[in-house]
């Protein structure tokens, strides 16, 4: 028996599968597939940053500004009160003076007060429907309405998401709650009566009465705002309120509109 038969290693034919073969190349990929890999990584980077931005935009930028425009309403009242001390009782009107003259783009019209969204719940209202007014400074007035108390619409737009949020909770509000413009004059008190959603090309709920052409009789108060929330879709939701009375500065609020002002209106 020879040593192959006797299977000595070292003697033993290698069979063509032990052969080792040379290592292929790498397939070489395609230009375009590398760039469709890179956009595609660039793109989910992009849209995590995006969705990172909002989150923060919803939250502690969110808060941020709703208290800083709230802390600006509140001291806007403590001025007026300190400047203009009530000398007289309560008196109400239901026919308003003349109104202070129209702000400019960014100036202090007053302050909302919605007791319904919450104790002390307060608001700056400021001319303009900018931006940099929307965006800021607070709630802003359509410059072609009615100033508070005239007679007419008189109107402000606020964001429903993001930028404080103003108008987030507008469609809890009740047939009959309060809502109060405060001016340096006094306090324009105002009754929810409804609310409504129209398409953002319905301009025409700030005509001076809404969706009409009709001459004004009333003295109304209309808030705007994106819906749905957090972000709009091409709607609008449209708060209607109508004026009961007016108190001058120098009487002061009654004590019952003083309580739902400062502790609420339940939610």
């Amino acid at each position: 028996m020879d040593e192959t038969q006797k299977g000595n290693p070292r003697h033993a034919q290698e069979s063509p599968s032990s052969r080792r073969r040379p290592a292929s190349p790498p397939a070489r990929i395609p230009f375009w597939a590398r760039v469709a890999g890179v956009t595609g990584e660039l793109l989910l980077t992009f849209g995590i940053l995006v969705l990172a931005f909002v989150g923060w935009q919803l939250t502690l930028a969110d808060q941020q500004t709703s208290s800083a425009q709230q802390a600006t309403a509140q001291q806007a009242s403590r001025n007026w009160a300190r400047r203009h001390p009530s000398t007289t009782t309560p008196q109400p009107l239901r026919n308003p003076p003349g109104a202070s003259p129209r702000p400019r783009v960014g100036e202090l019209v007053g302050a909302l007060h919605v007791p319904r969204l919450g104790a002390n719940w307060a608001r700056p209202l400021i001319g303009g429907t900018t931006l940099s007014v929307l965006n800021k400074l607070g709630a802003g007035w359509y410059p072609s309405t009615s100033m508070p108390g005239a007679v007419g619409n008189t109107a402000f737009a606020s964001h429903r998401g993001g930028h404080g949020s103003n108008f987030q909770y507008l469609d809890t509000l009740r047939y009959g709650d309060k809502v109060v413009l405060e001016t340096q004059e006094g306090w324009y008190v105002y009754d929810y009566r409804n609310t409504e959603y129209v398409l953002d090309t319905a301009v025409e709920v700030v005509n001076p009465v809404p969706q009409s052409t009709a001459a004004p009789q009333e003295r109304l108060l209309t808030l705007t705002t994106c819906n749905p929330y957090p972000f709009t879709n091409g709607e609008r939701m449209i708060v209607y309120s109508t004026f009961d009375e007016f108190y001058p500065r120098a009487g002061g609020l009654p004590s019952t509109l003083t309580r739902l002002l400062e502790h609420g209106q339940g939610n």
